[in-house]
């Protein structure tokens, strides 16, 4: 036998195909896809519900046996009406909430929007920049961590004595408090991002600037995201405080105002809202993560 069939005898066989079954006859799909879903399981999903459905099953357990006062926690009926006059009731000088609901969450979803959309932009360029450049986190970055620990909610009474009392101390608490979480996870992302990516790309003759837009920003958007979400939360709960303080108006004036003459129904009410209108901002900024990092979707599926 020649060298050169010994050669081709040996030689091993070809790769396997990227489709892989995943038991004897079952029909092939490429790596990285997901299983359809039945239309009606990707519209509801009732394994979201189990929670909160076991929690307004308690809370009508606690009011009918009466282990609380039903004084300190009314029942659903009461919310909801309340809920109805703060949506659909006549505007009254008598009245401080009846009539007023799309004008409070207006207001609230402004400043809210306004203060975390600046936050959010002055955050992701600031550590982008403290990432990058030694100079700038030697510049920058002491600043930040002195300021970090002190509570966002200190700045408040700061903000009203230079502001007054309306929307731009509620403006300023929202994106100074937002500002800082945003800006520690952009820094950490651009910080992690592995070096073998980056020399690669300059064994491949990219500038760094190339690199950092091509290489650095993709590989710390998962960090910037996360940040993002928690920063959108955390926007909710310092806006609430200061419209309590110092706003006219809002989500949180609904609620103070609803503890000072005893609405407890009104109370609840206000933070059913809270959570709602929280939960929906979440949702948009992970649907946007989930378009924008399909890339990394991908490539988690494709470990599995």
């Amino acid at each position: 036998m020649s060298p050169s069939l010994t050669t081709r005898s040996a030689r091993p066989p070809d790769r396997a195909p990227i489709h892989v079954a995943v038991e004897a006859g079952a029909q092939e799909r490429p790596l990285g896809r997901q299983v359809s879903r039945p239309w009606w399981r990707r519209r509801l999903d009732p394994i979201p519900l189990i929670i909160p459905a076991l929690m307004f099953a308690a809370w009508i357990a606690v009011y009918e046996a009466q282990l609380l006062s039903r004084v300190l926690i009314p029942g659903p009926i009461e919310v909801l009406t309340a809920m109805r006059e703060w949506l659909f009731g006549a505007r009254s000088a008598l009245s401080f909430y009846s009539g007023t609901f799309w004008g409070d969450v207006g207001a609230s979803v402004f400043r809210v929007l306004v203060g975390f959309g600046v936050a959010a932009v002055a955050a992701i360029i600031l550590g982008v920049l403290v990432g990058w450049f030694p100079f700038v986190e030697r510049l920058v970055d002491p600043t930040v961590q002195v300021l970090r620990p002190i509570p966002r909610t200190a700045f408040l009474p700061f903000a009203v004595i230079l502001f007054g009392l309306g929307n731009l101390p509620a403006l300023v608490l929202v994106t100074y408090g937002t500002f800082l979480l945003v800006y520690i996870q952009v820094v950490i992302g651009v910080k992690l991002v592995p070096r073998d990516l980056k020399r690669a790309a300059r064994m491949l003759g990219a500038s760094d600037r190339t690199i950092l837009f091509t290489v650095v920003l993709p590989s710390a958007l998962p960090a910037i995201f996360a940040g993002l979400r928690v920063a959108i939360a955390y926007s909710w709960m310092v806006l609430i405080l200061a419209e309590m303080l110092a706003v006219g108006n809002g989500l949180g004036y609904i609620l103070w105002h609803g503890y000072e003459y005893g609405r407890v129904d009104l109370v609840i009410a206000g933070m059913l809202m809270i959570g709602v209108f929280g939960y929906l901002s979440d949702r948009l900024i992970l649907a946007i993560m989930k378009r924008k990092l399909a890339w990394a979707t991908a490539i988690a599926e494709t470990q599995l």
